[in-house]
């Protein structure tokens, strides 16, 4: 295994501790609530639209991590 797949593998761990606290949970429950569930589009302003997605994509990538680990 290389350093780079080491270092993401433990990443993956260290997402899933993370948020498999009940801190983690609630926290996870806040960010999901506030930035995925809403809608990124905002009308006749594409930089709201733009930054909104931004944050929408953060919770994916917590999302992924967090689905990976599980998977594994």
């Amino acid at each position: 295994m290389d350093i780079e797949n080491k270092d993401h593998k433990q990443l993956k761990q260290d997402y899933q501790t993370t948020f498999d606290t009940p801190e983690g949970k609630r926290v996870f429950a806040d960010l999901n609530s506030a930035y995925y569930h809403r809608s990124s589009y905002t009308k006749d302003d594409p930089y709201e639209t733009a930054f909104r997605e931004g944050q929408r994509n953060v919770i994916i990538r917590i999302i992924n991590l967090i689905k990976e680990e599980k998977d594994v």
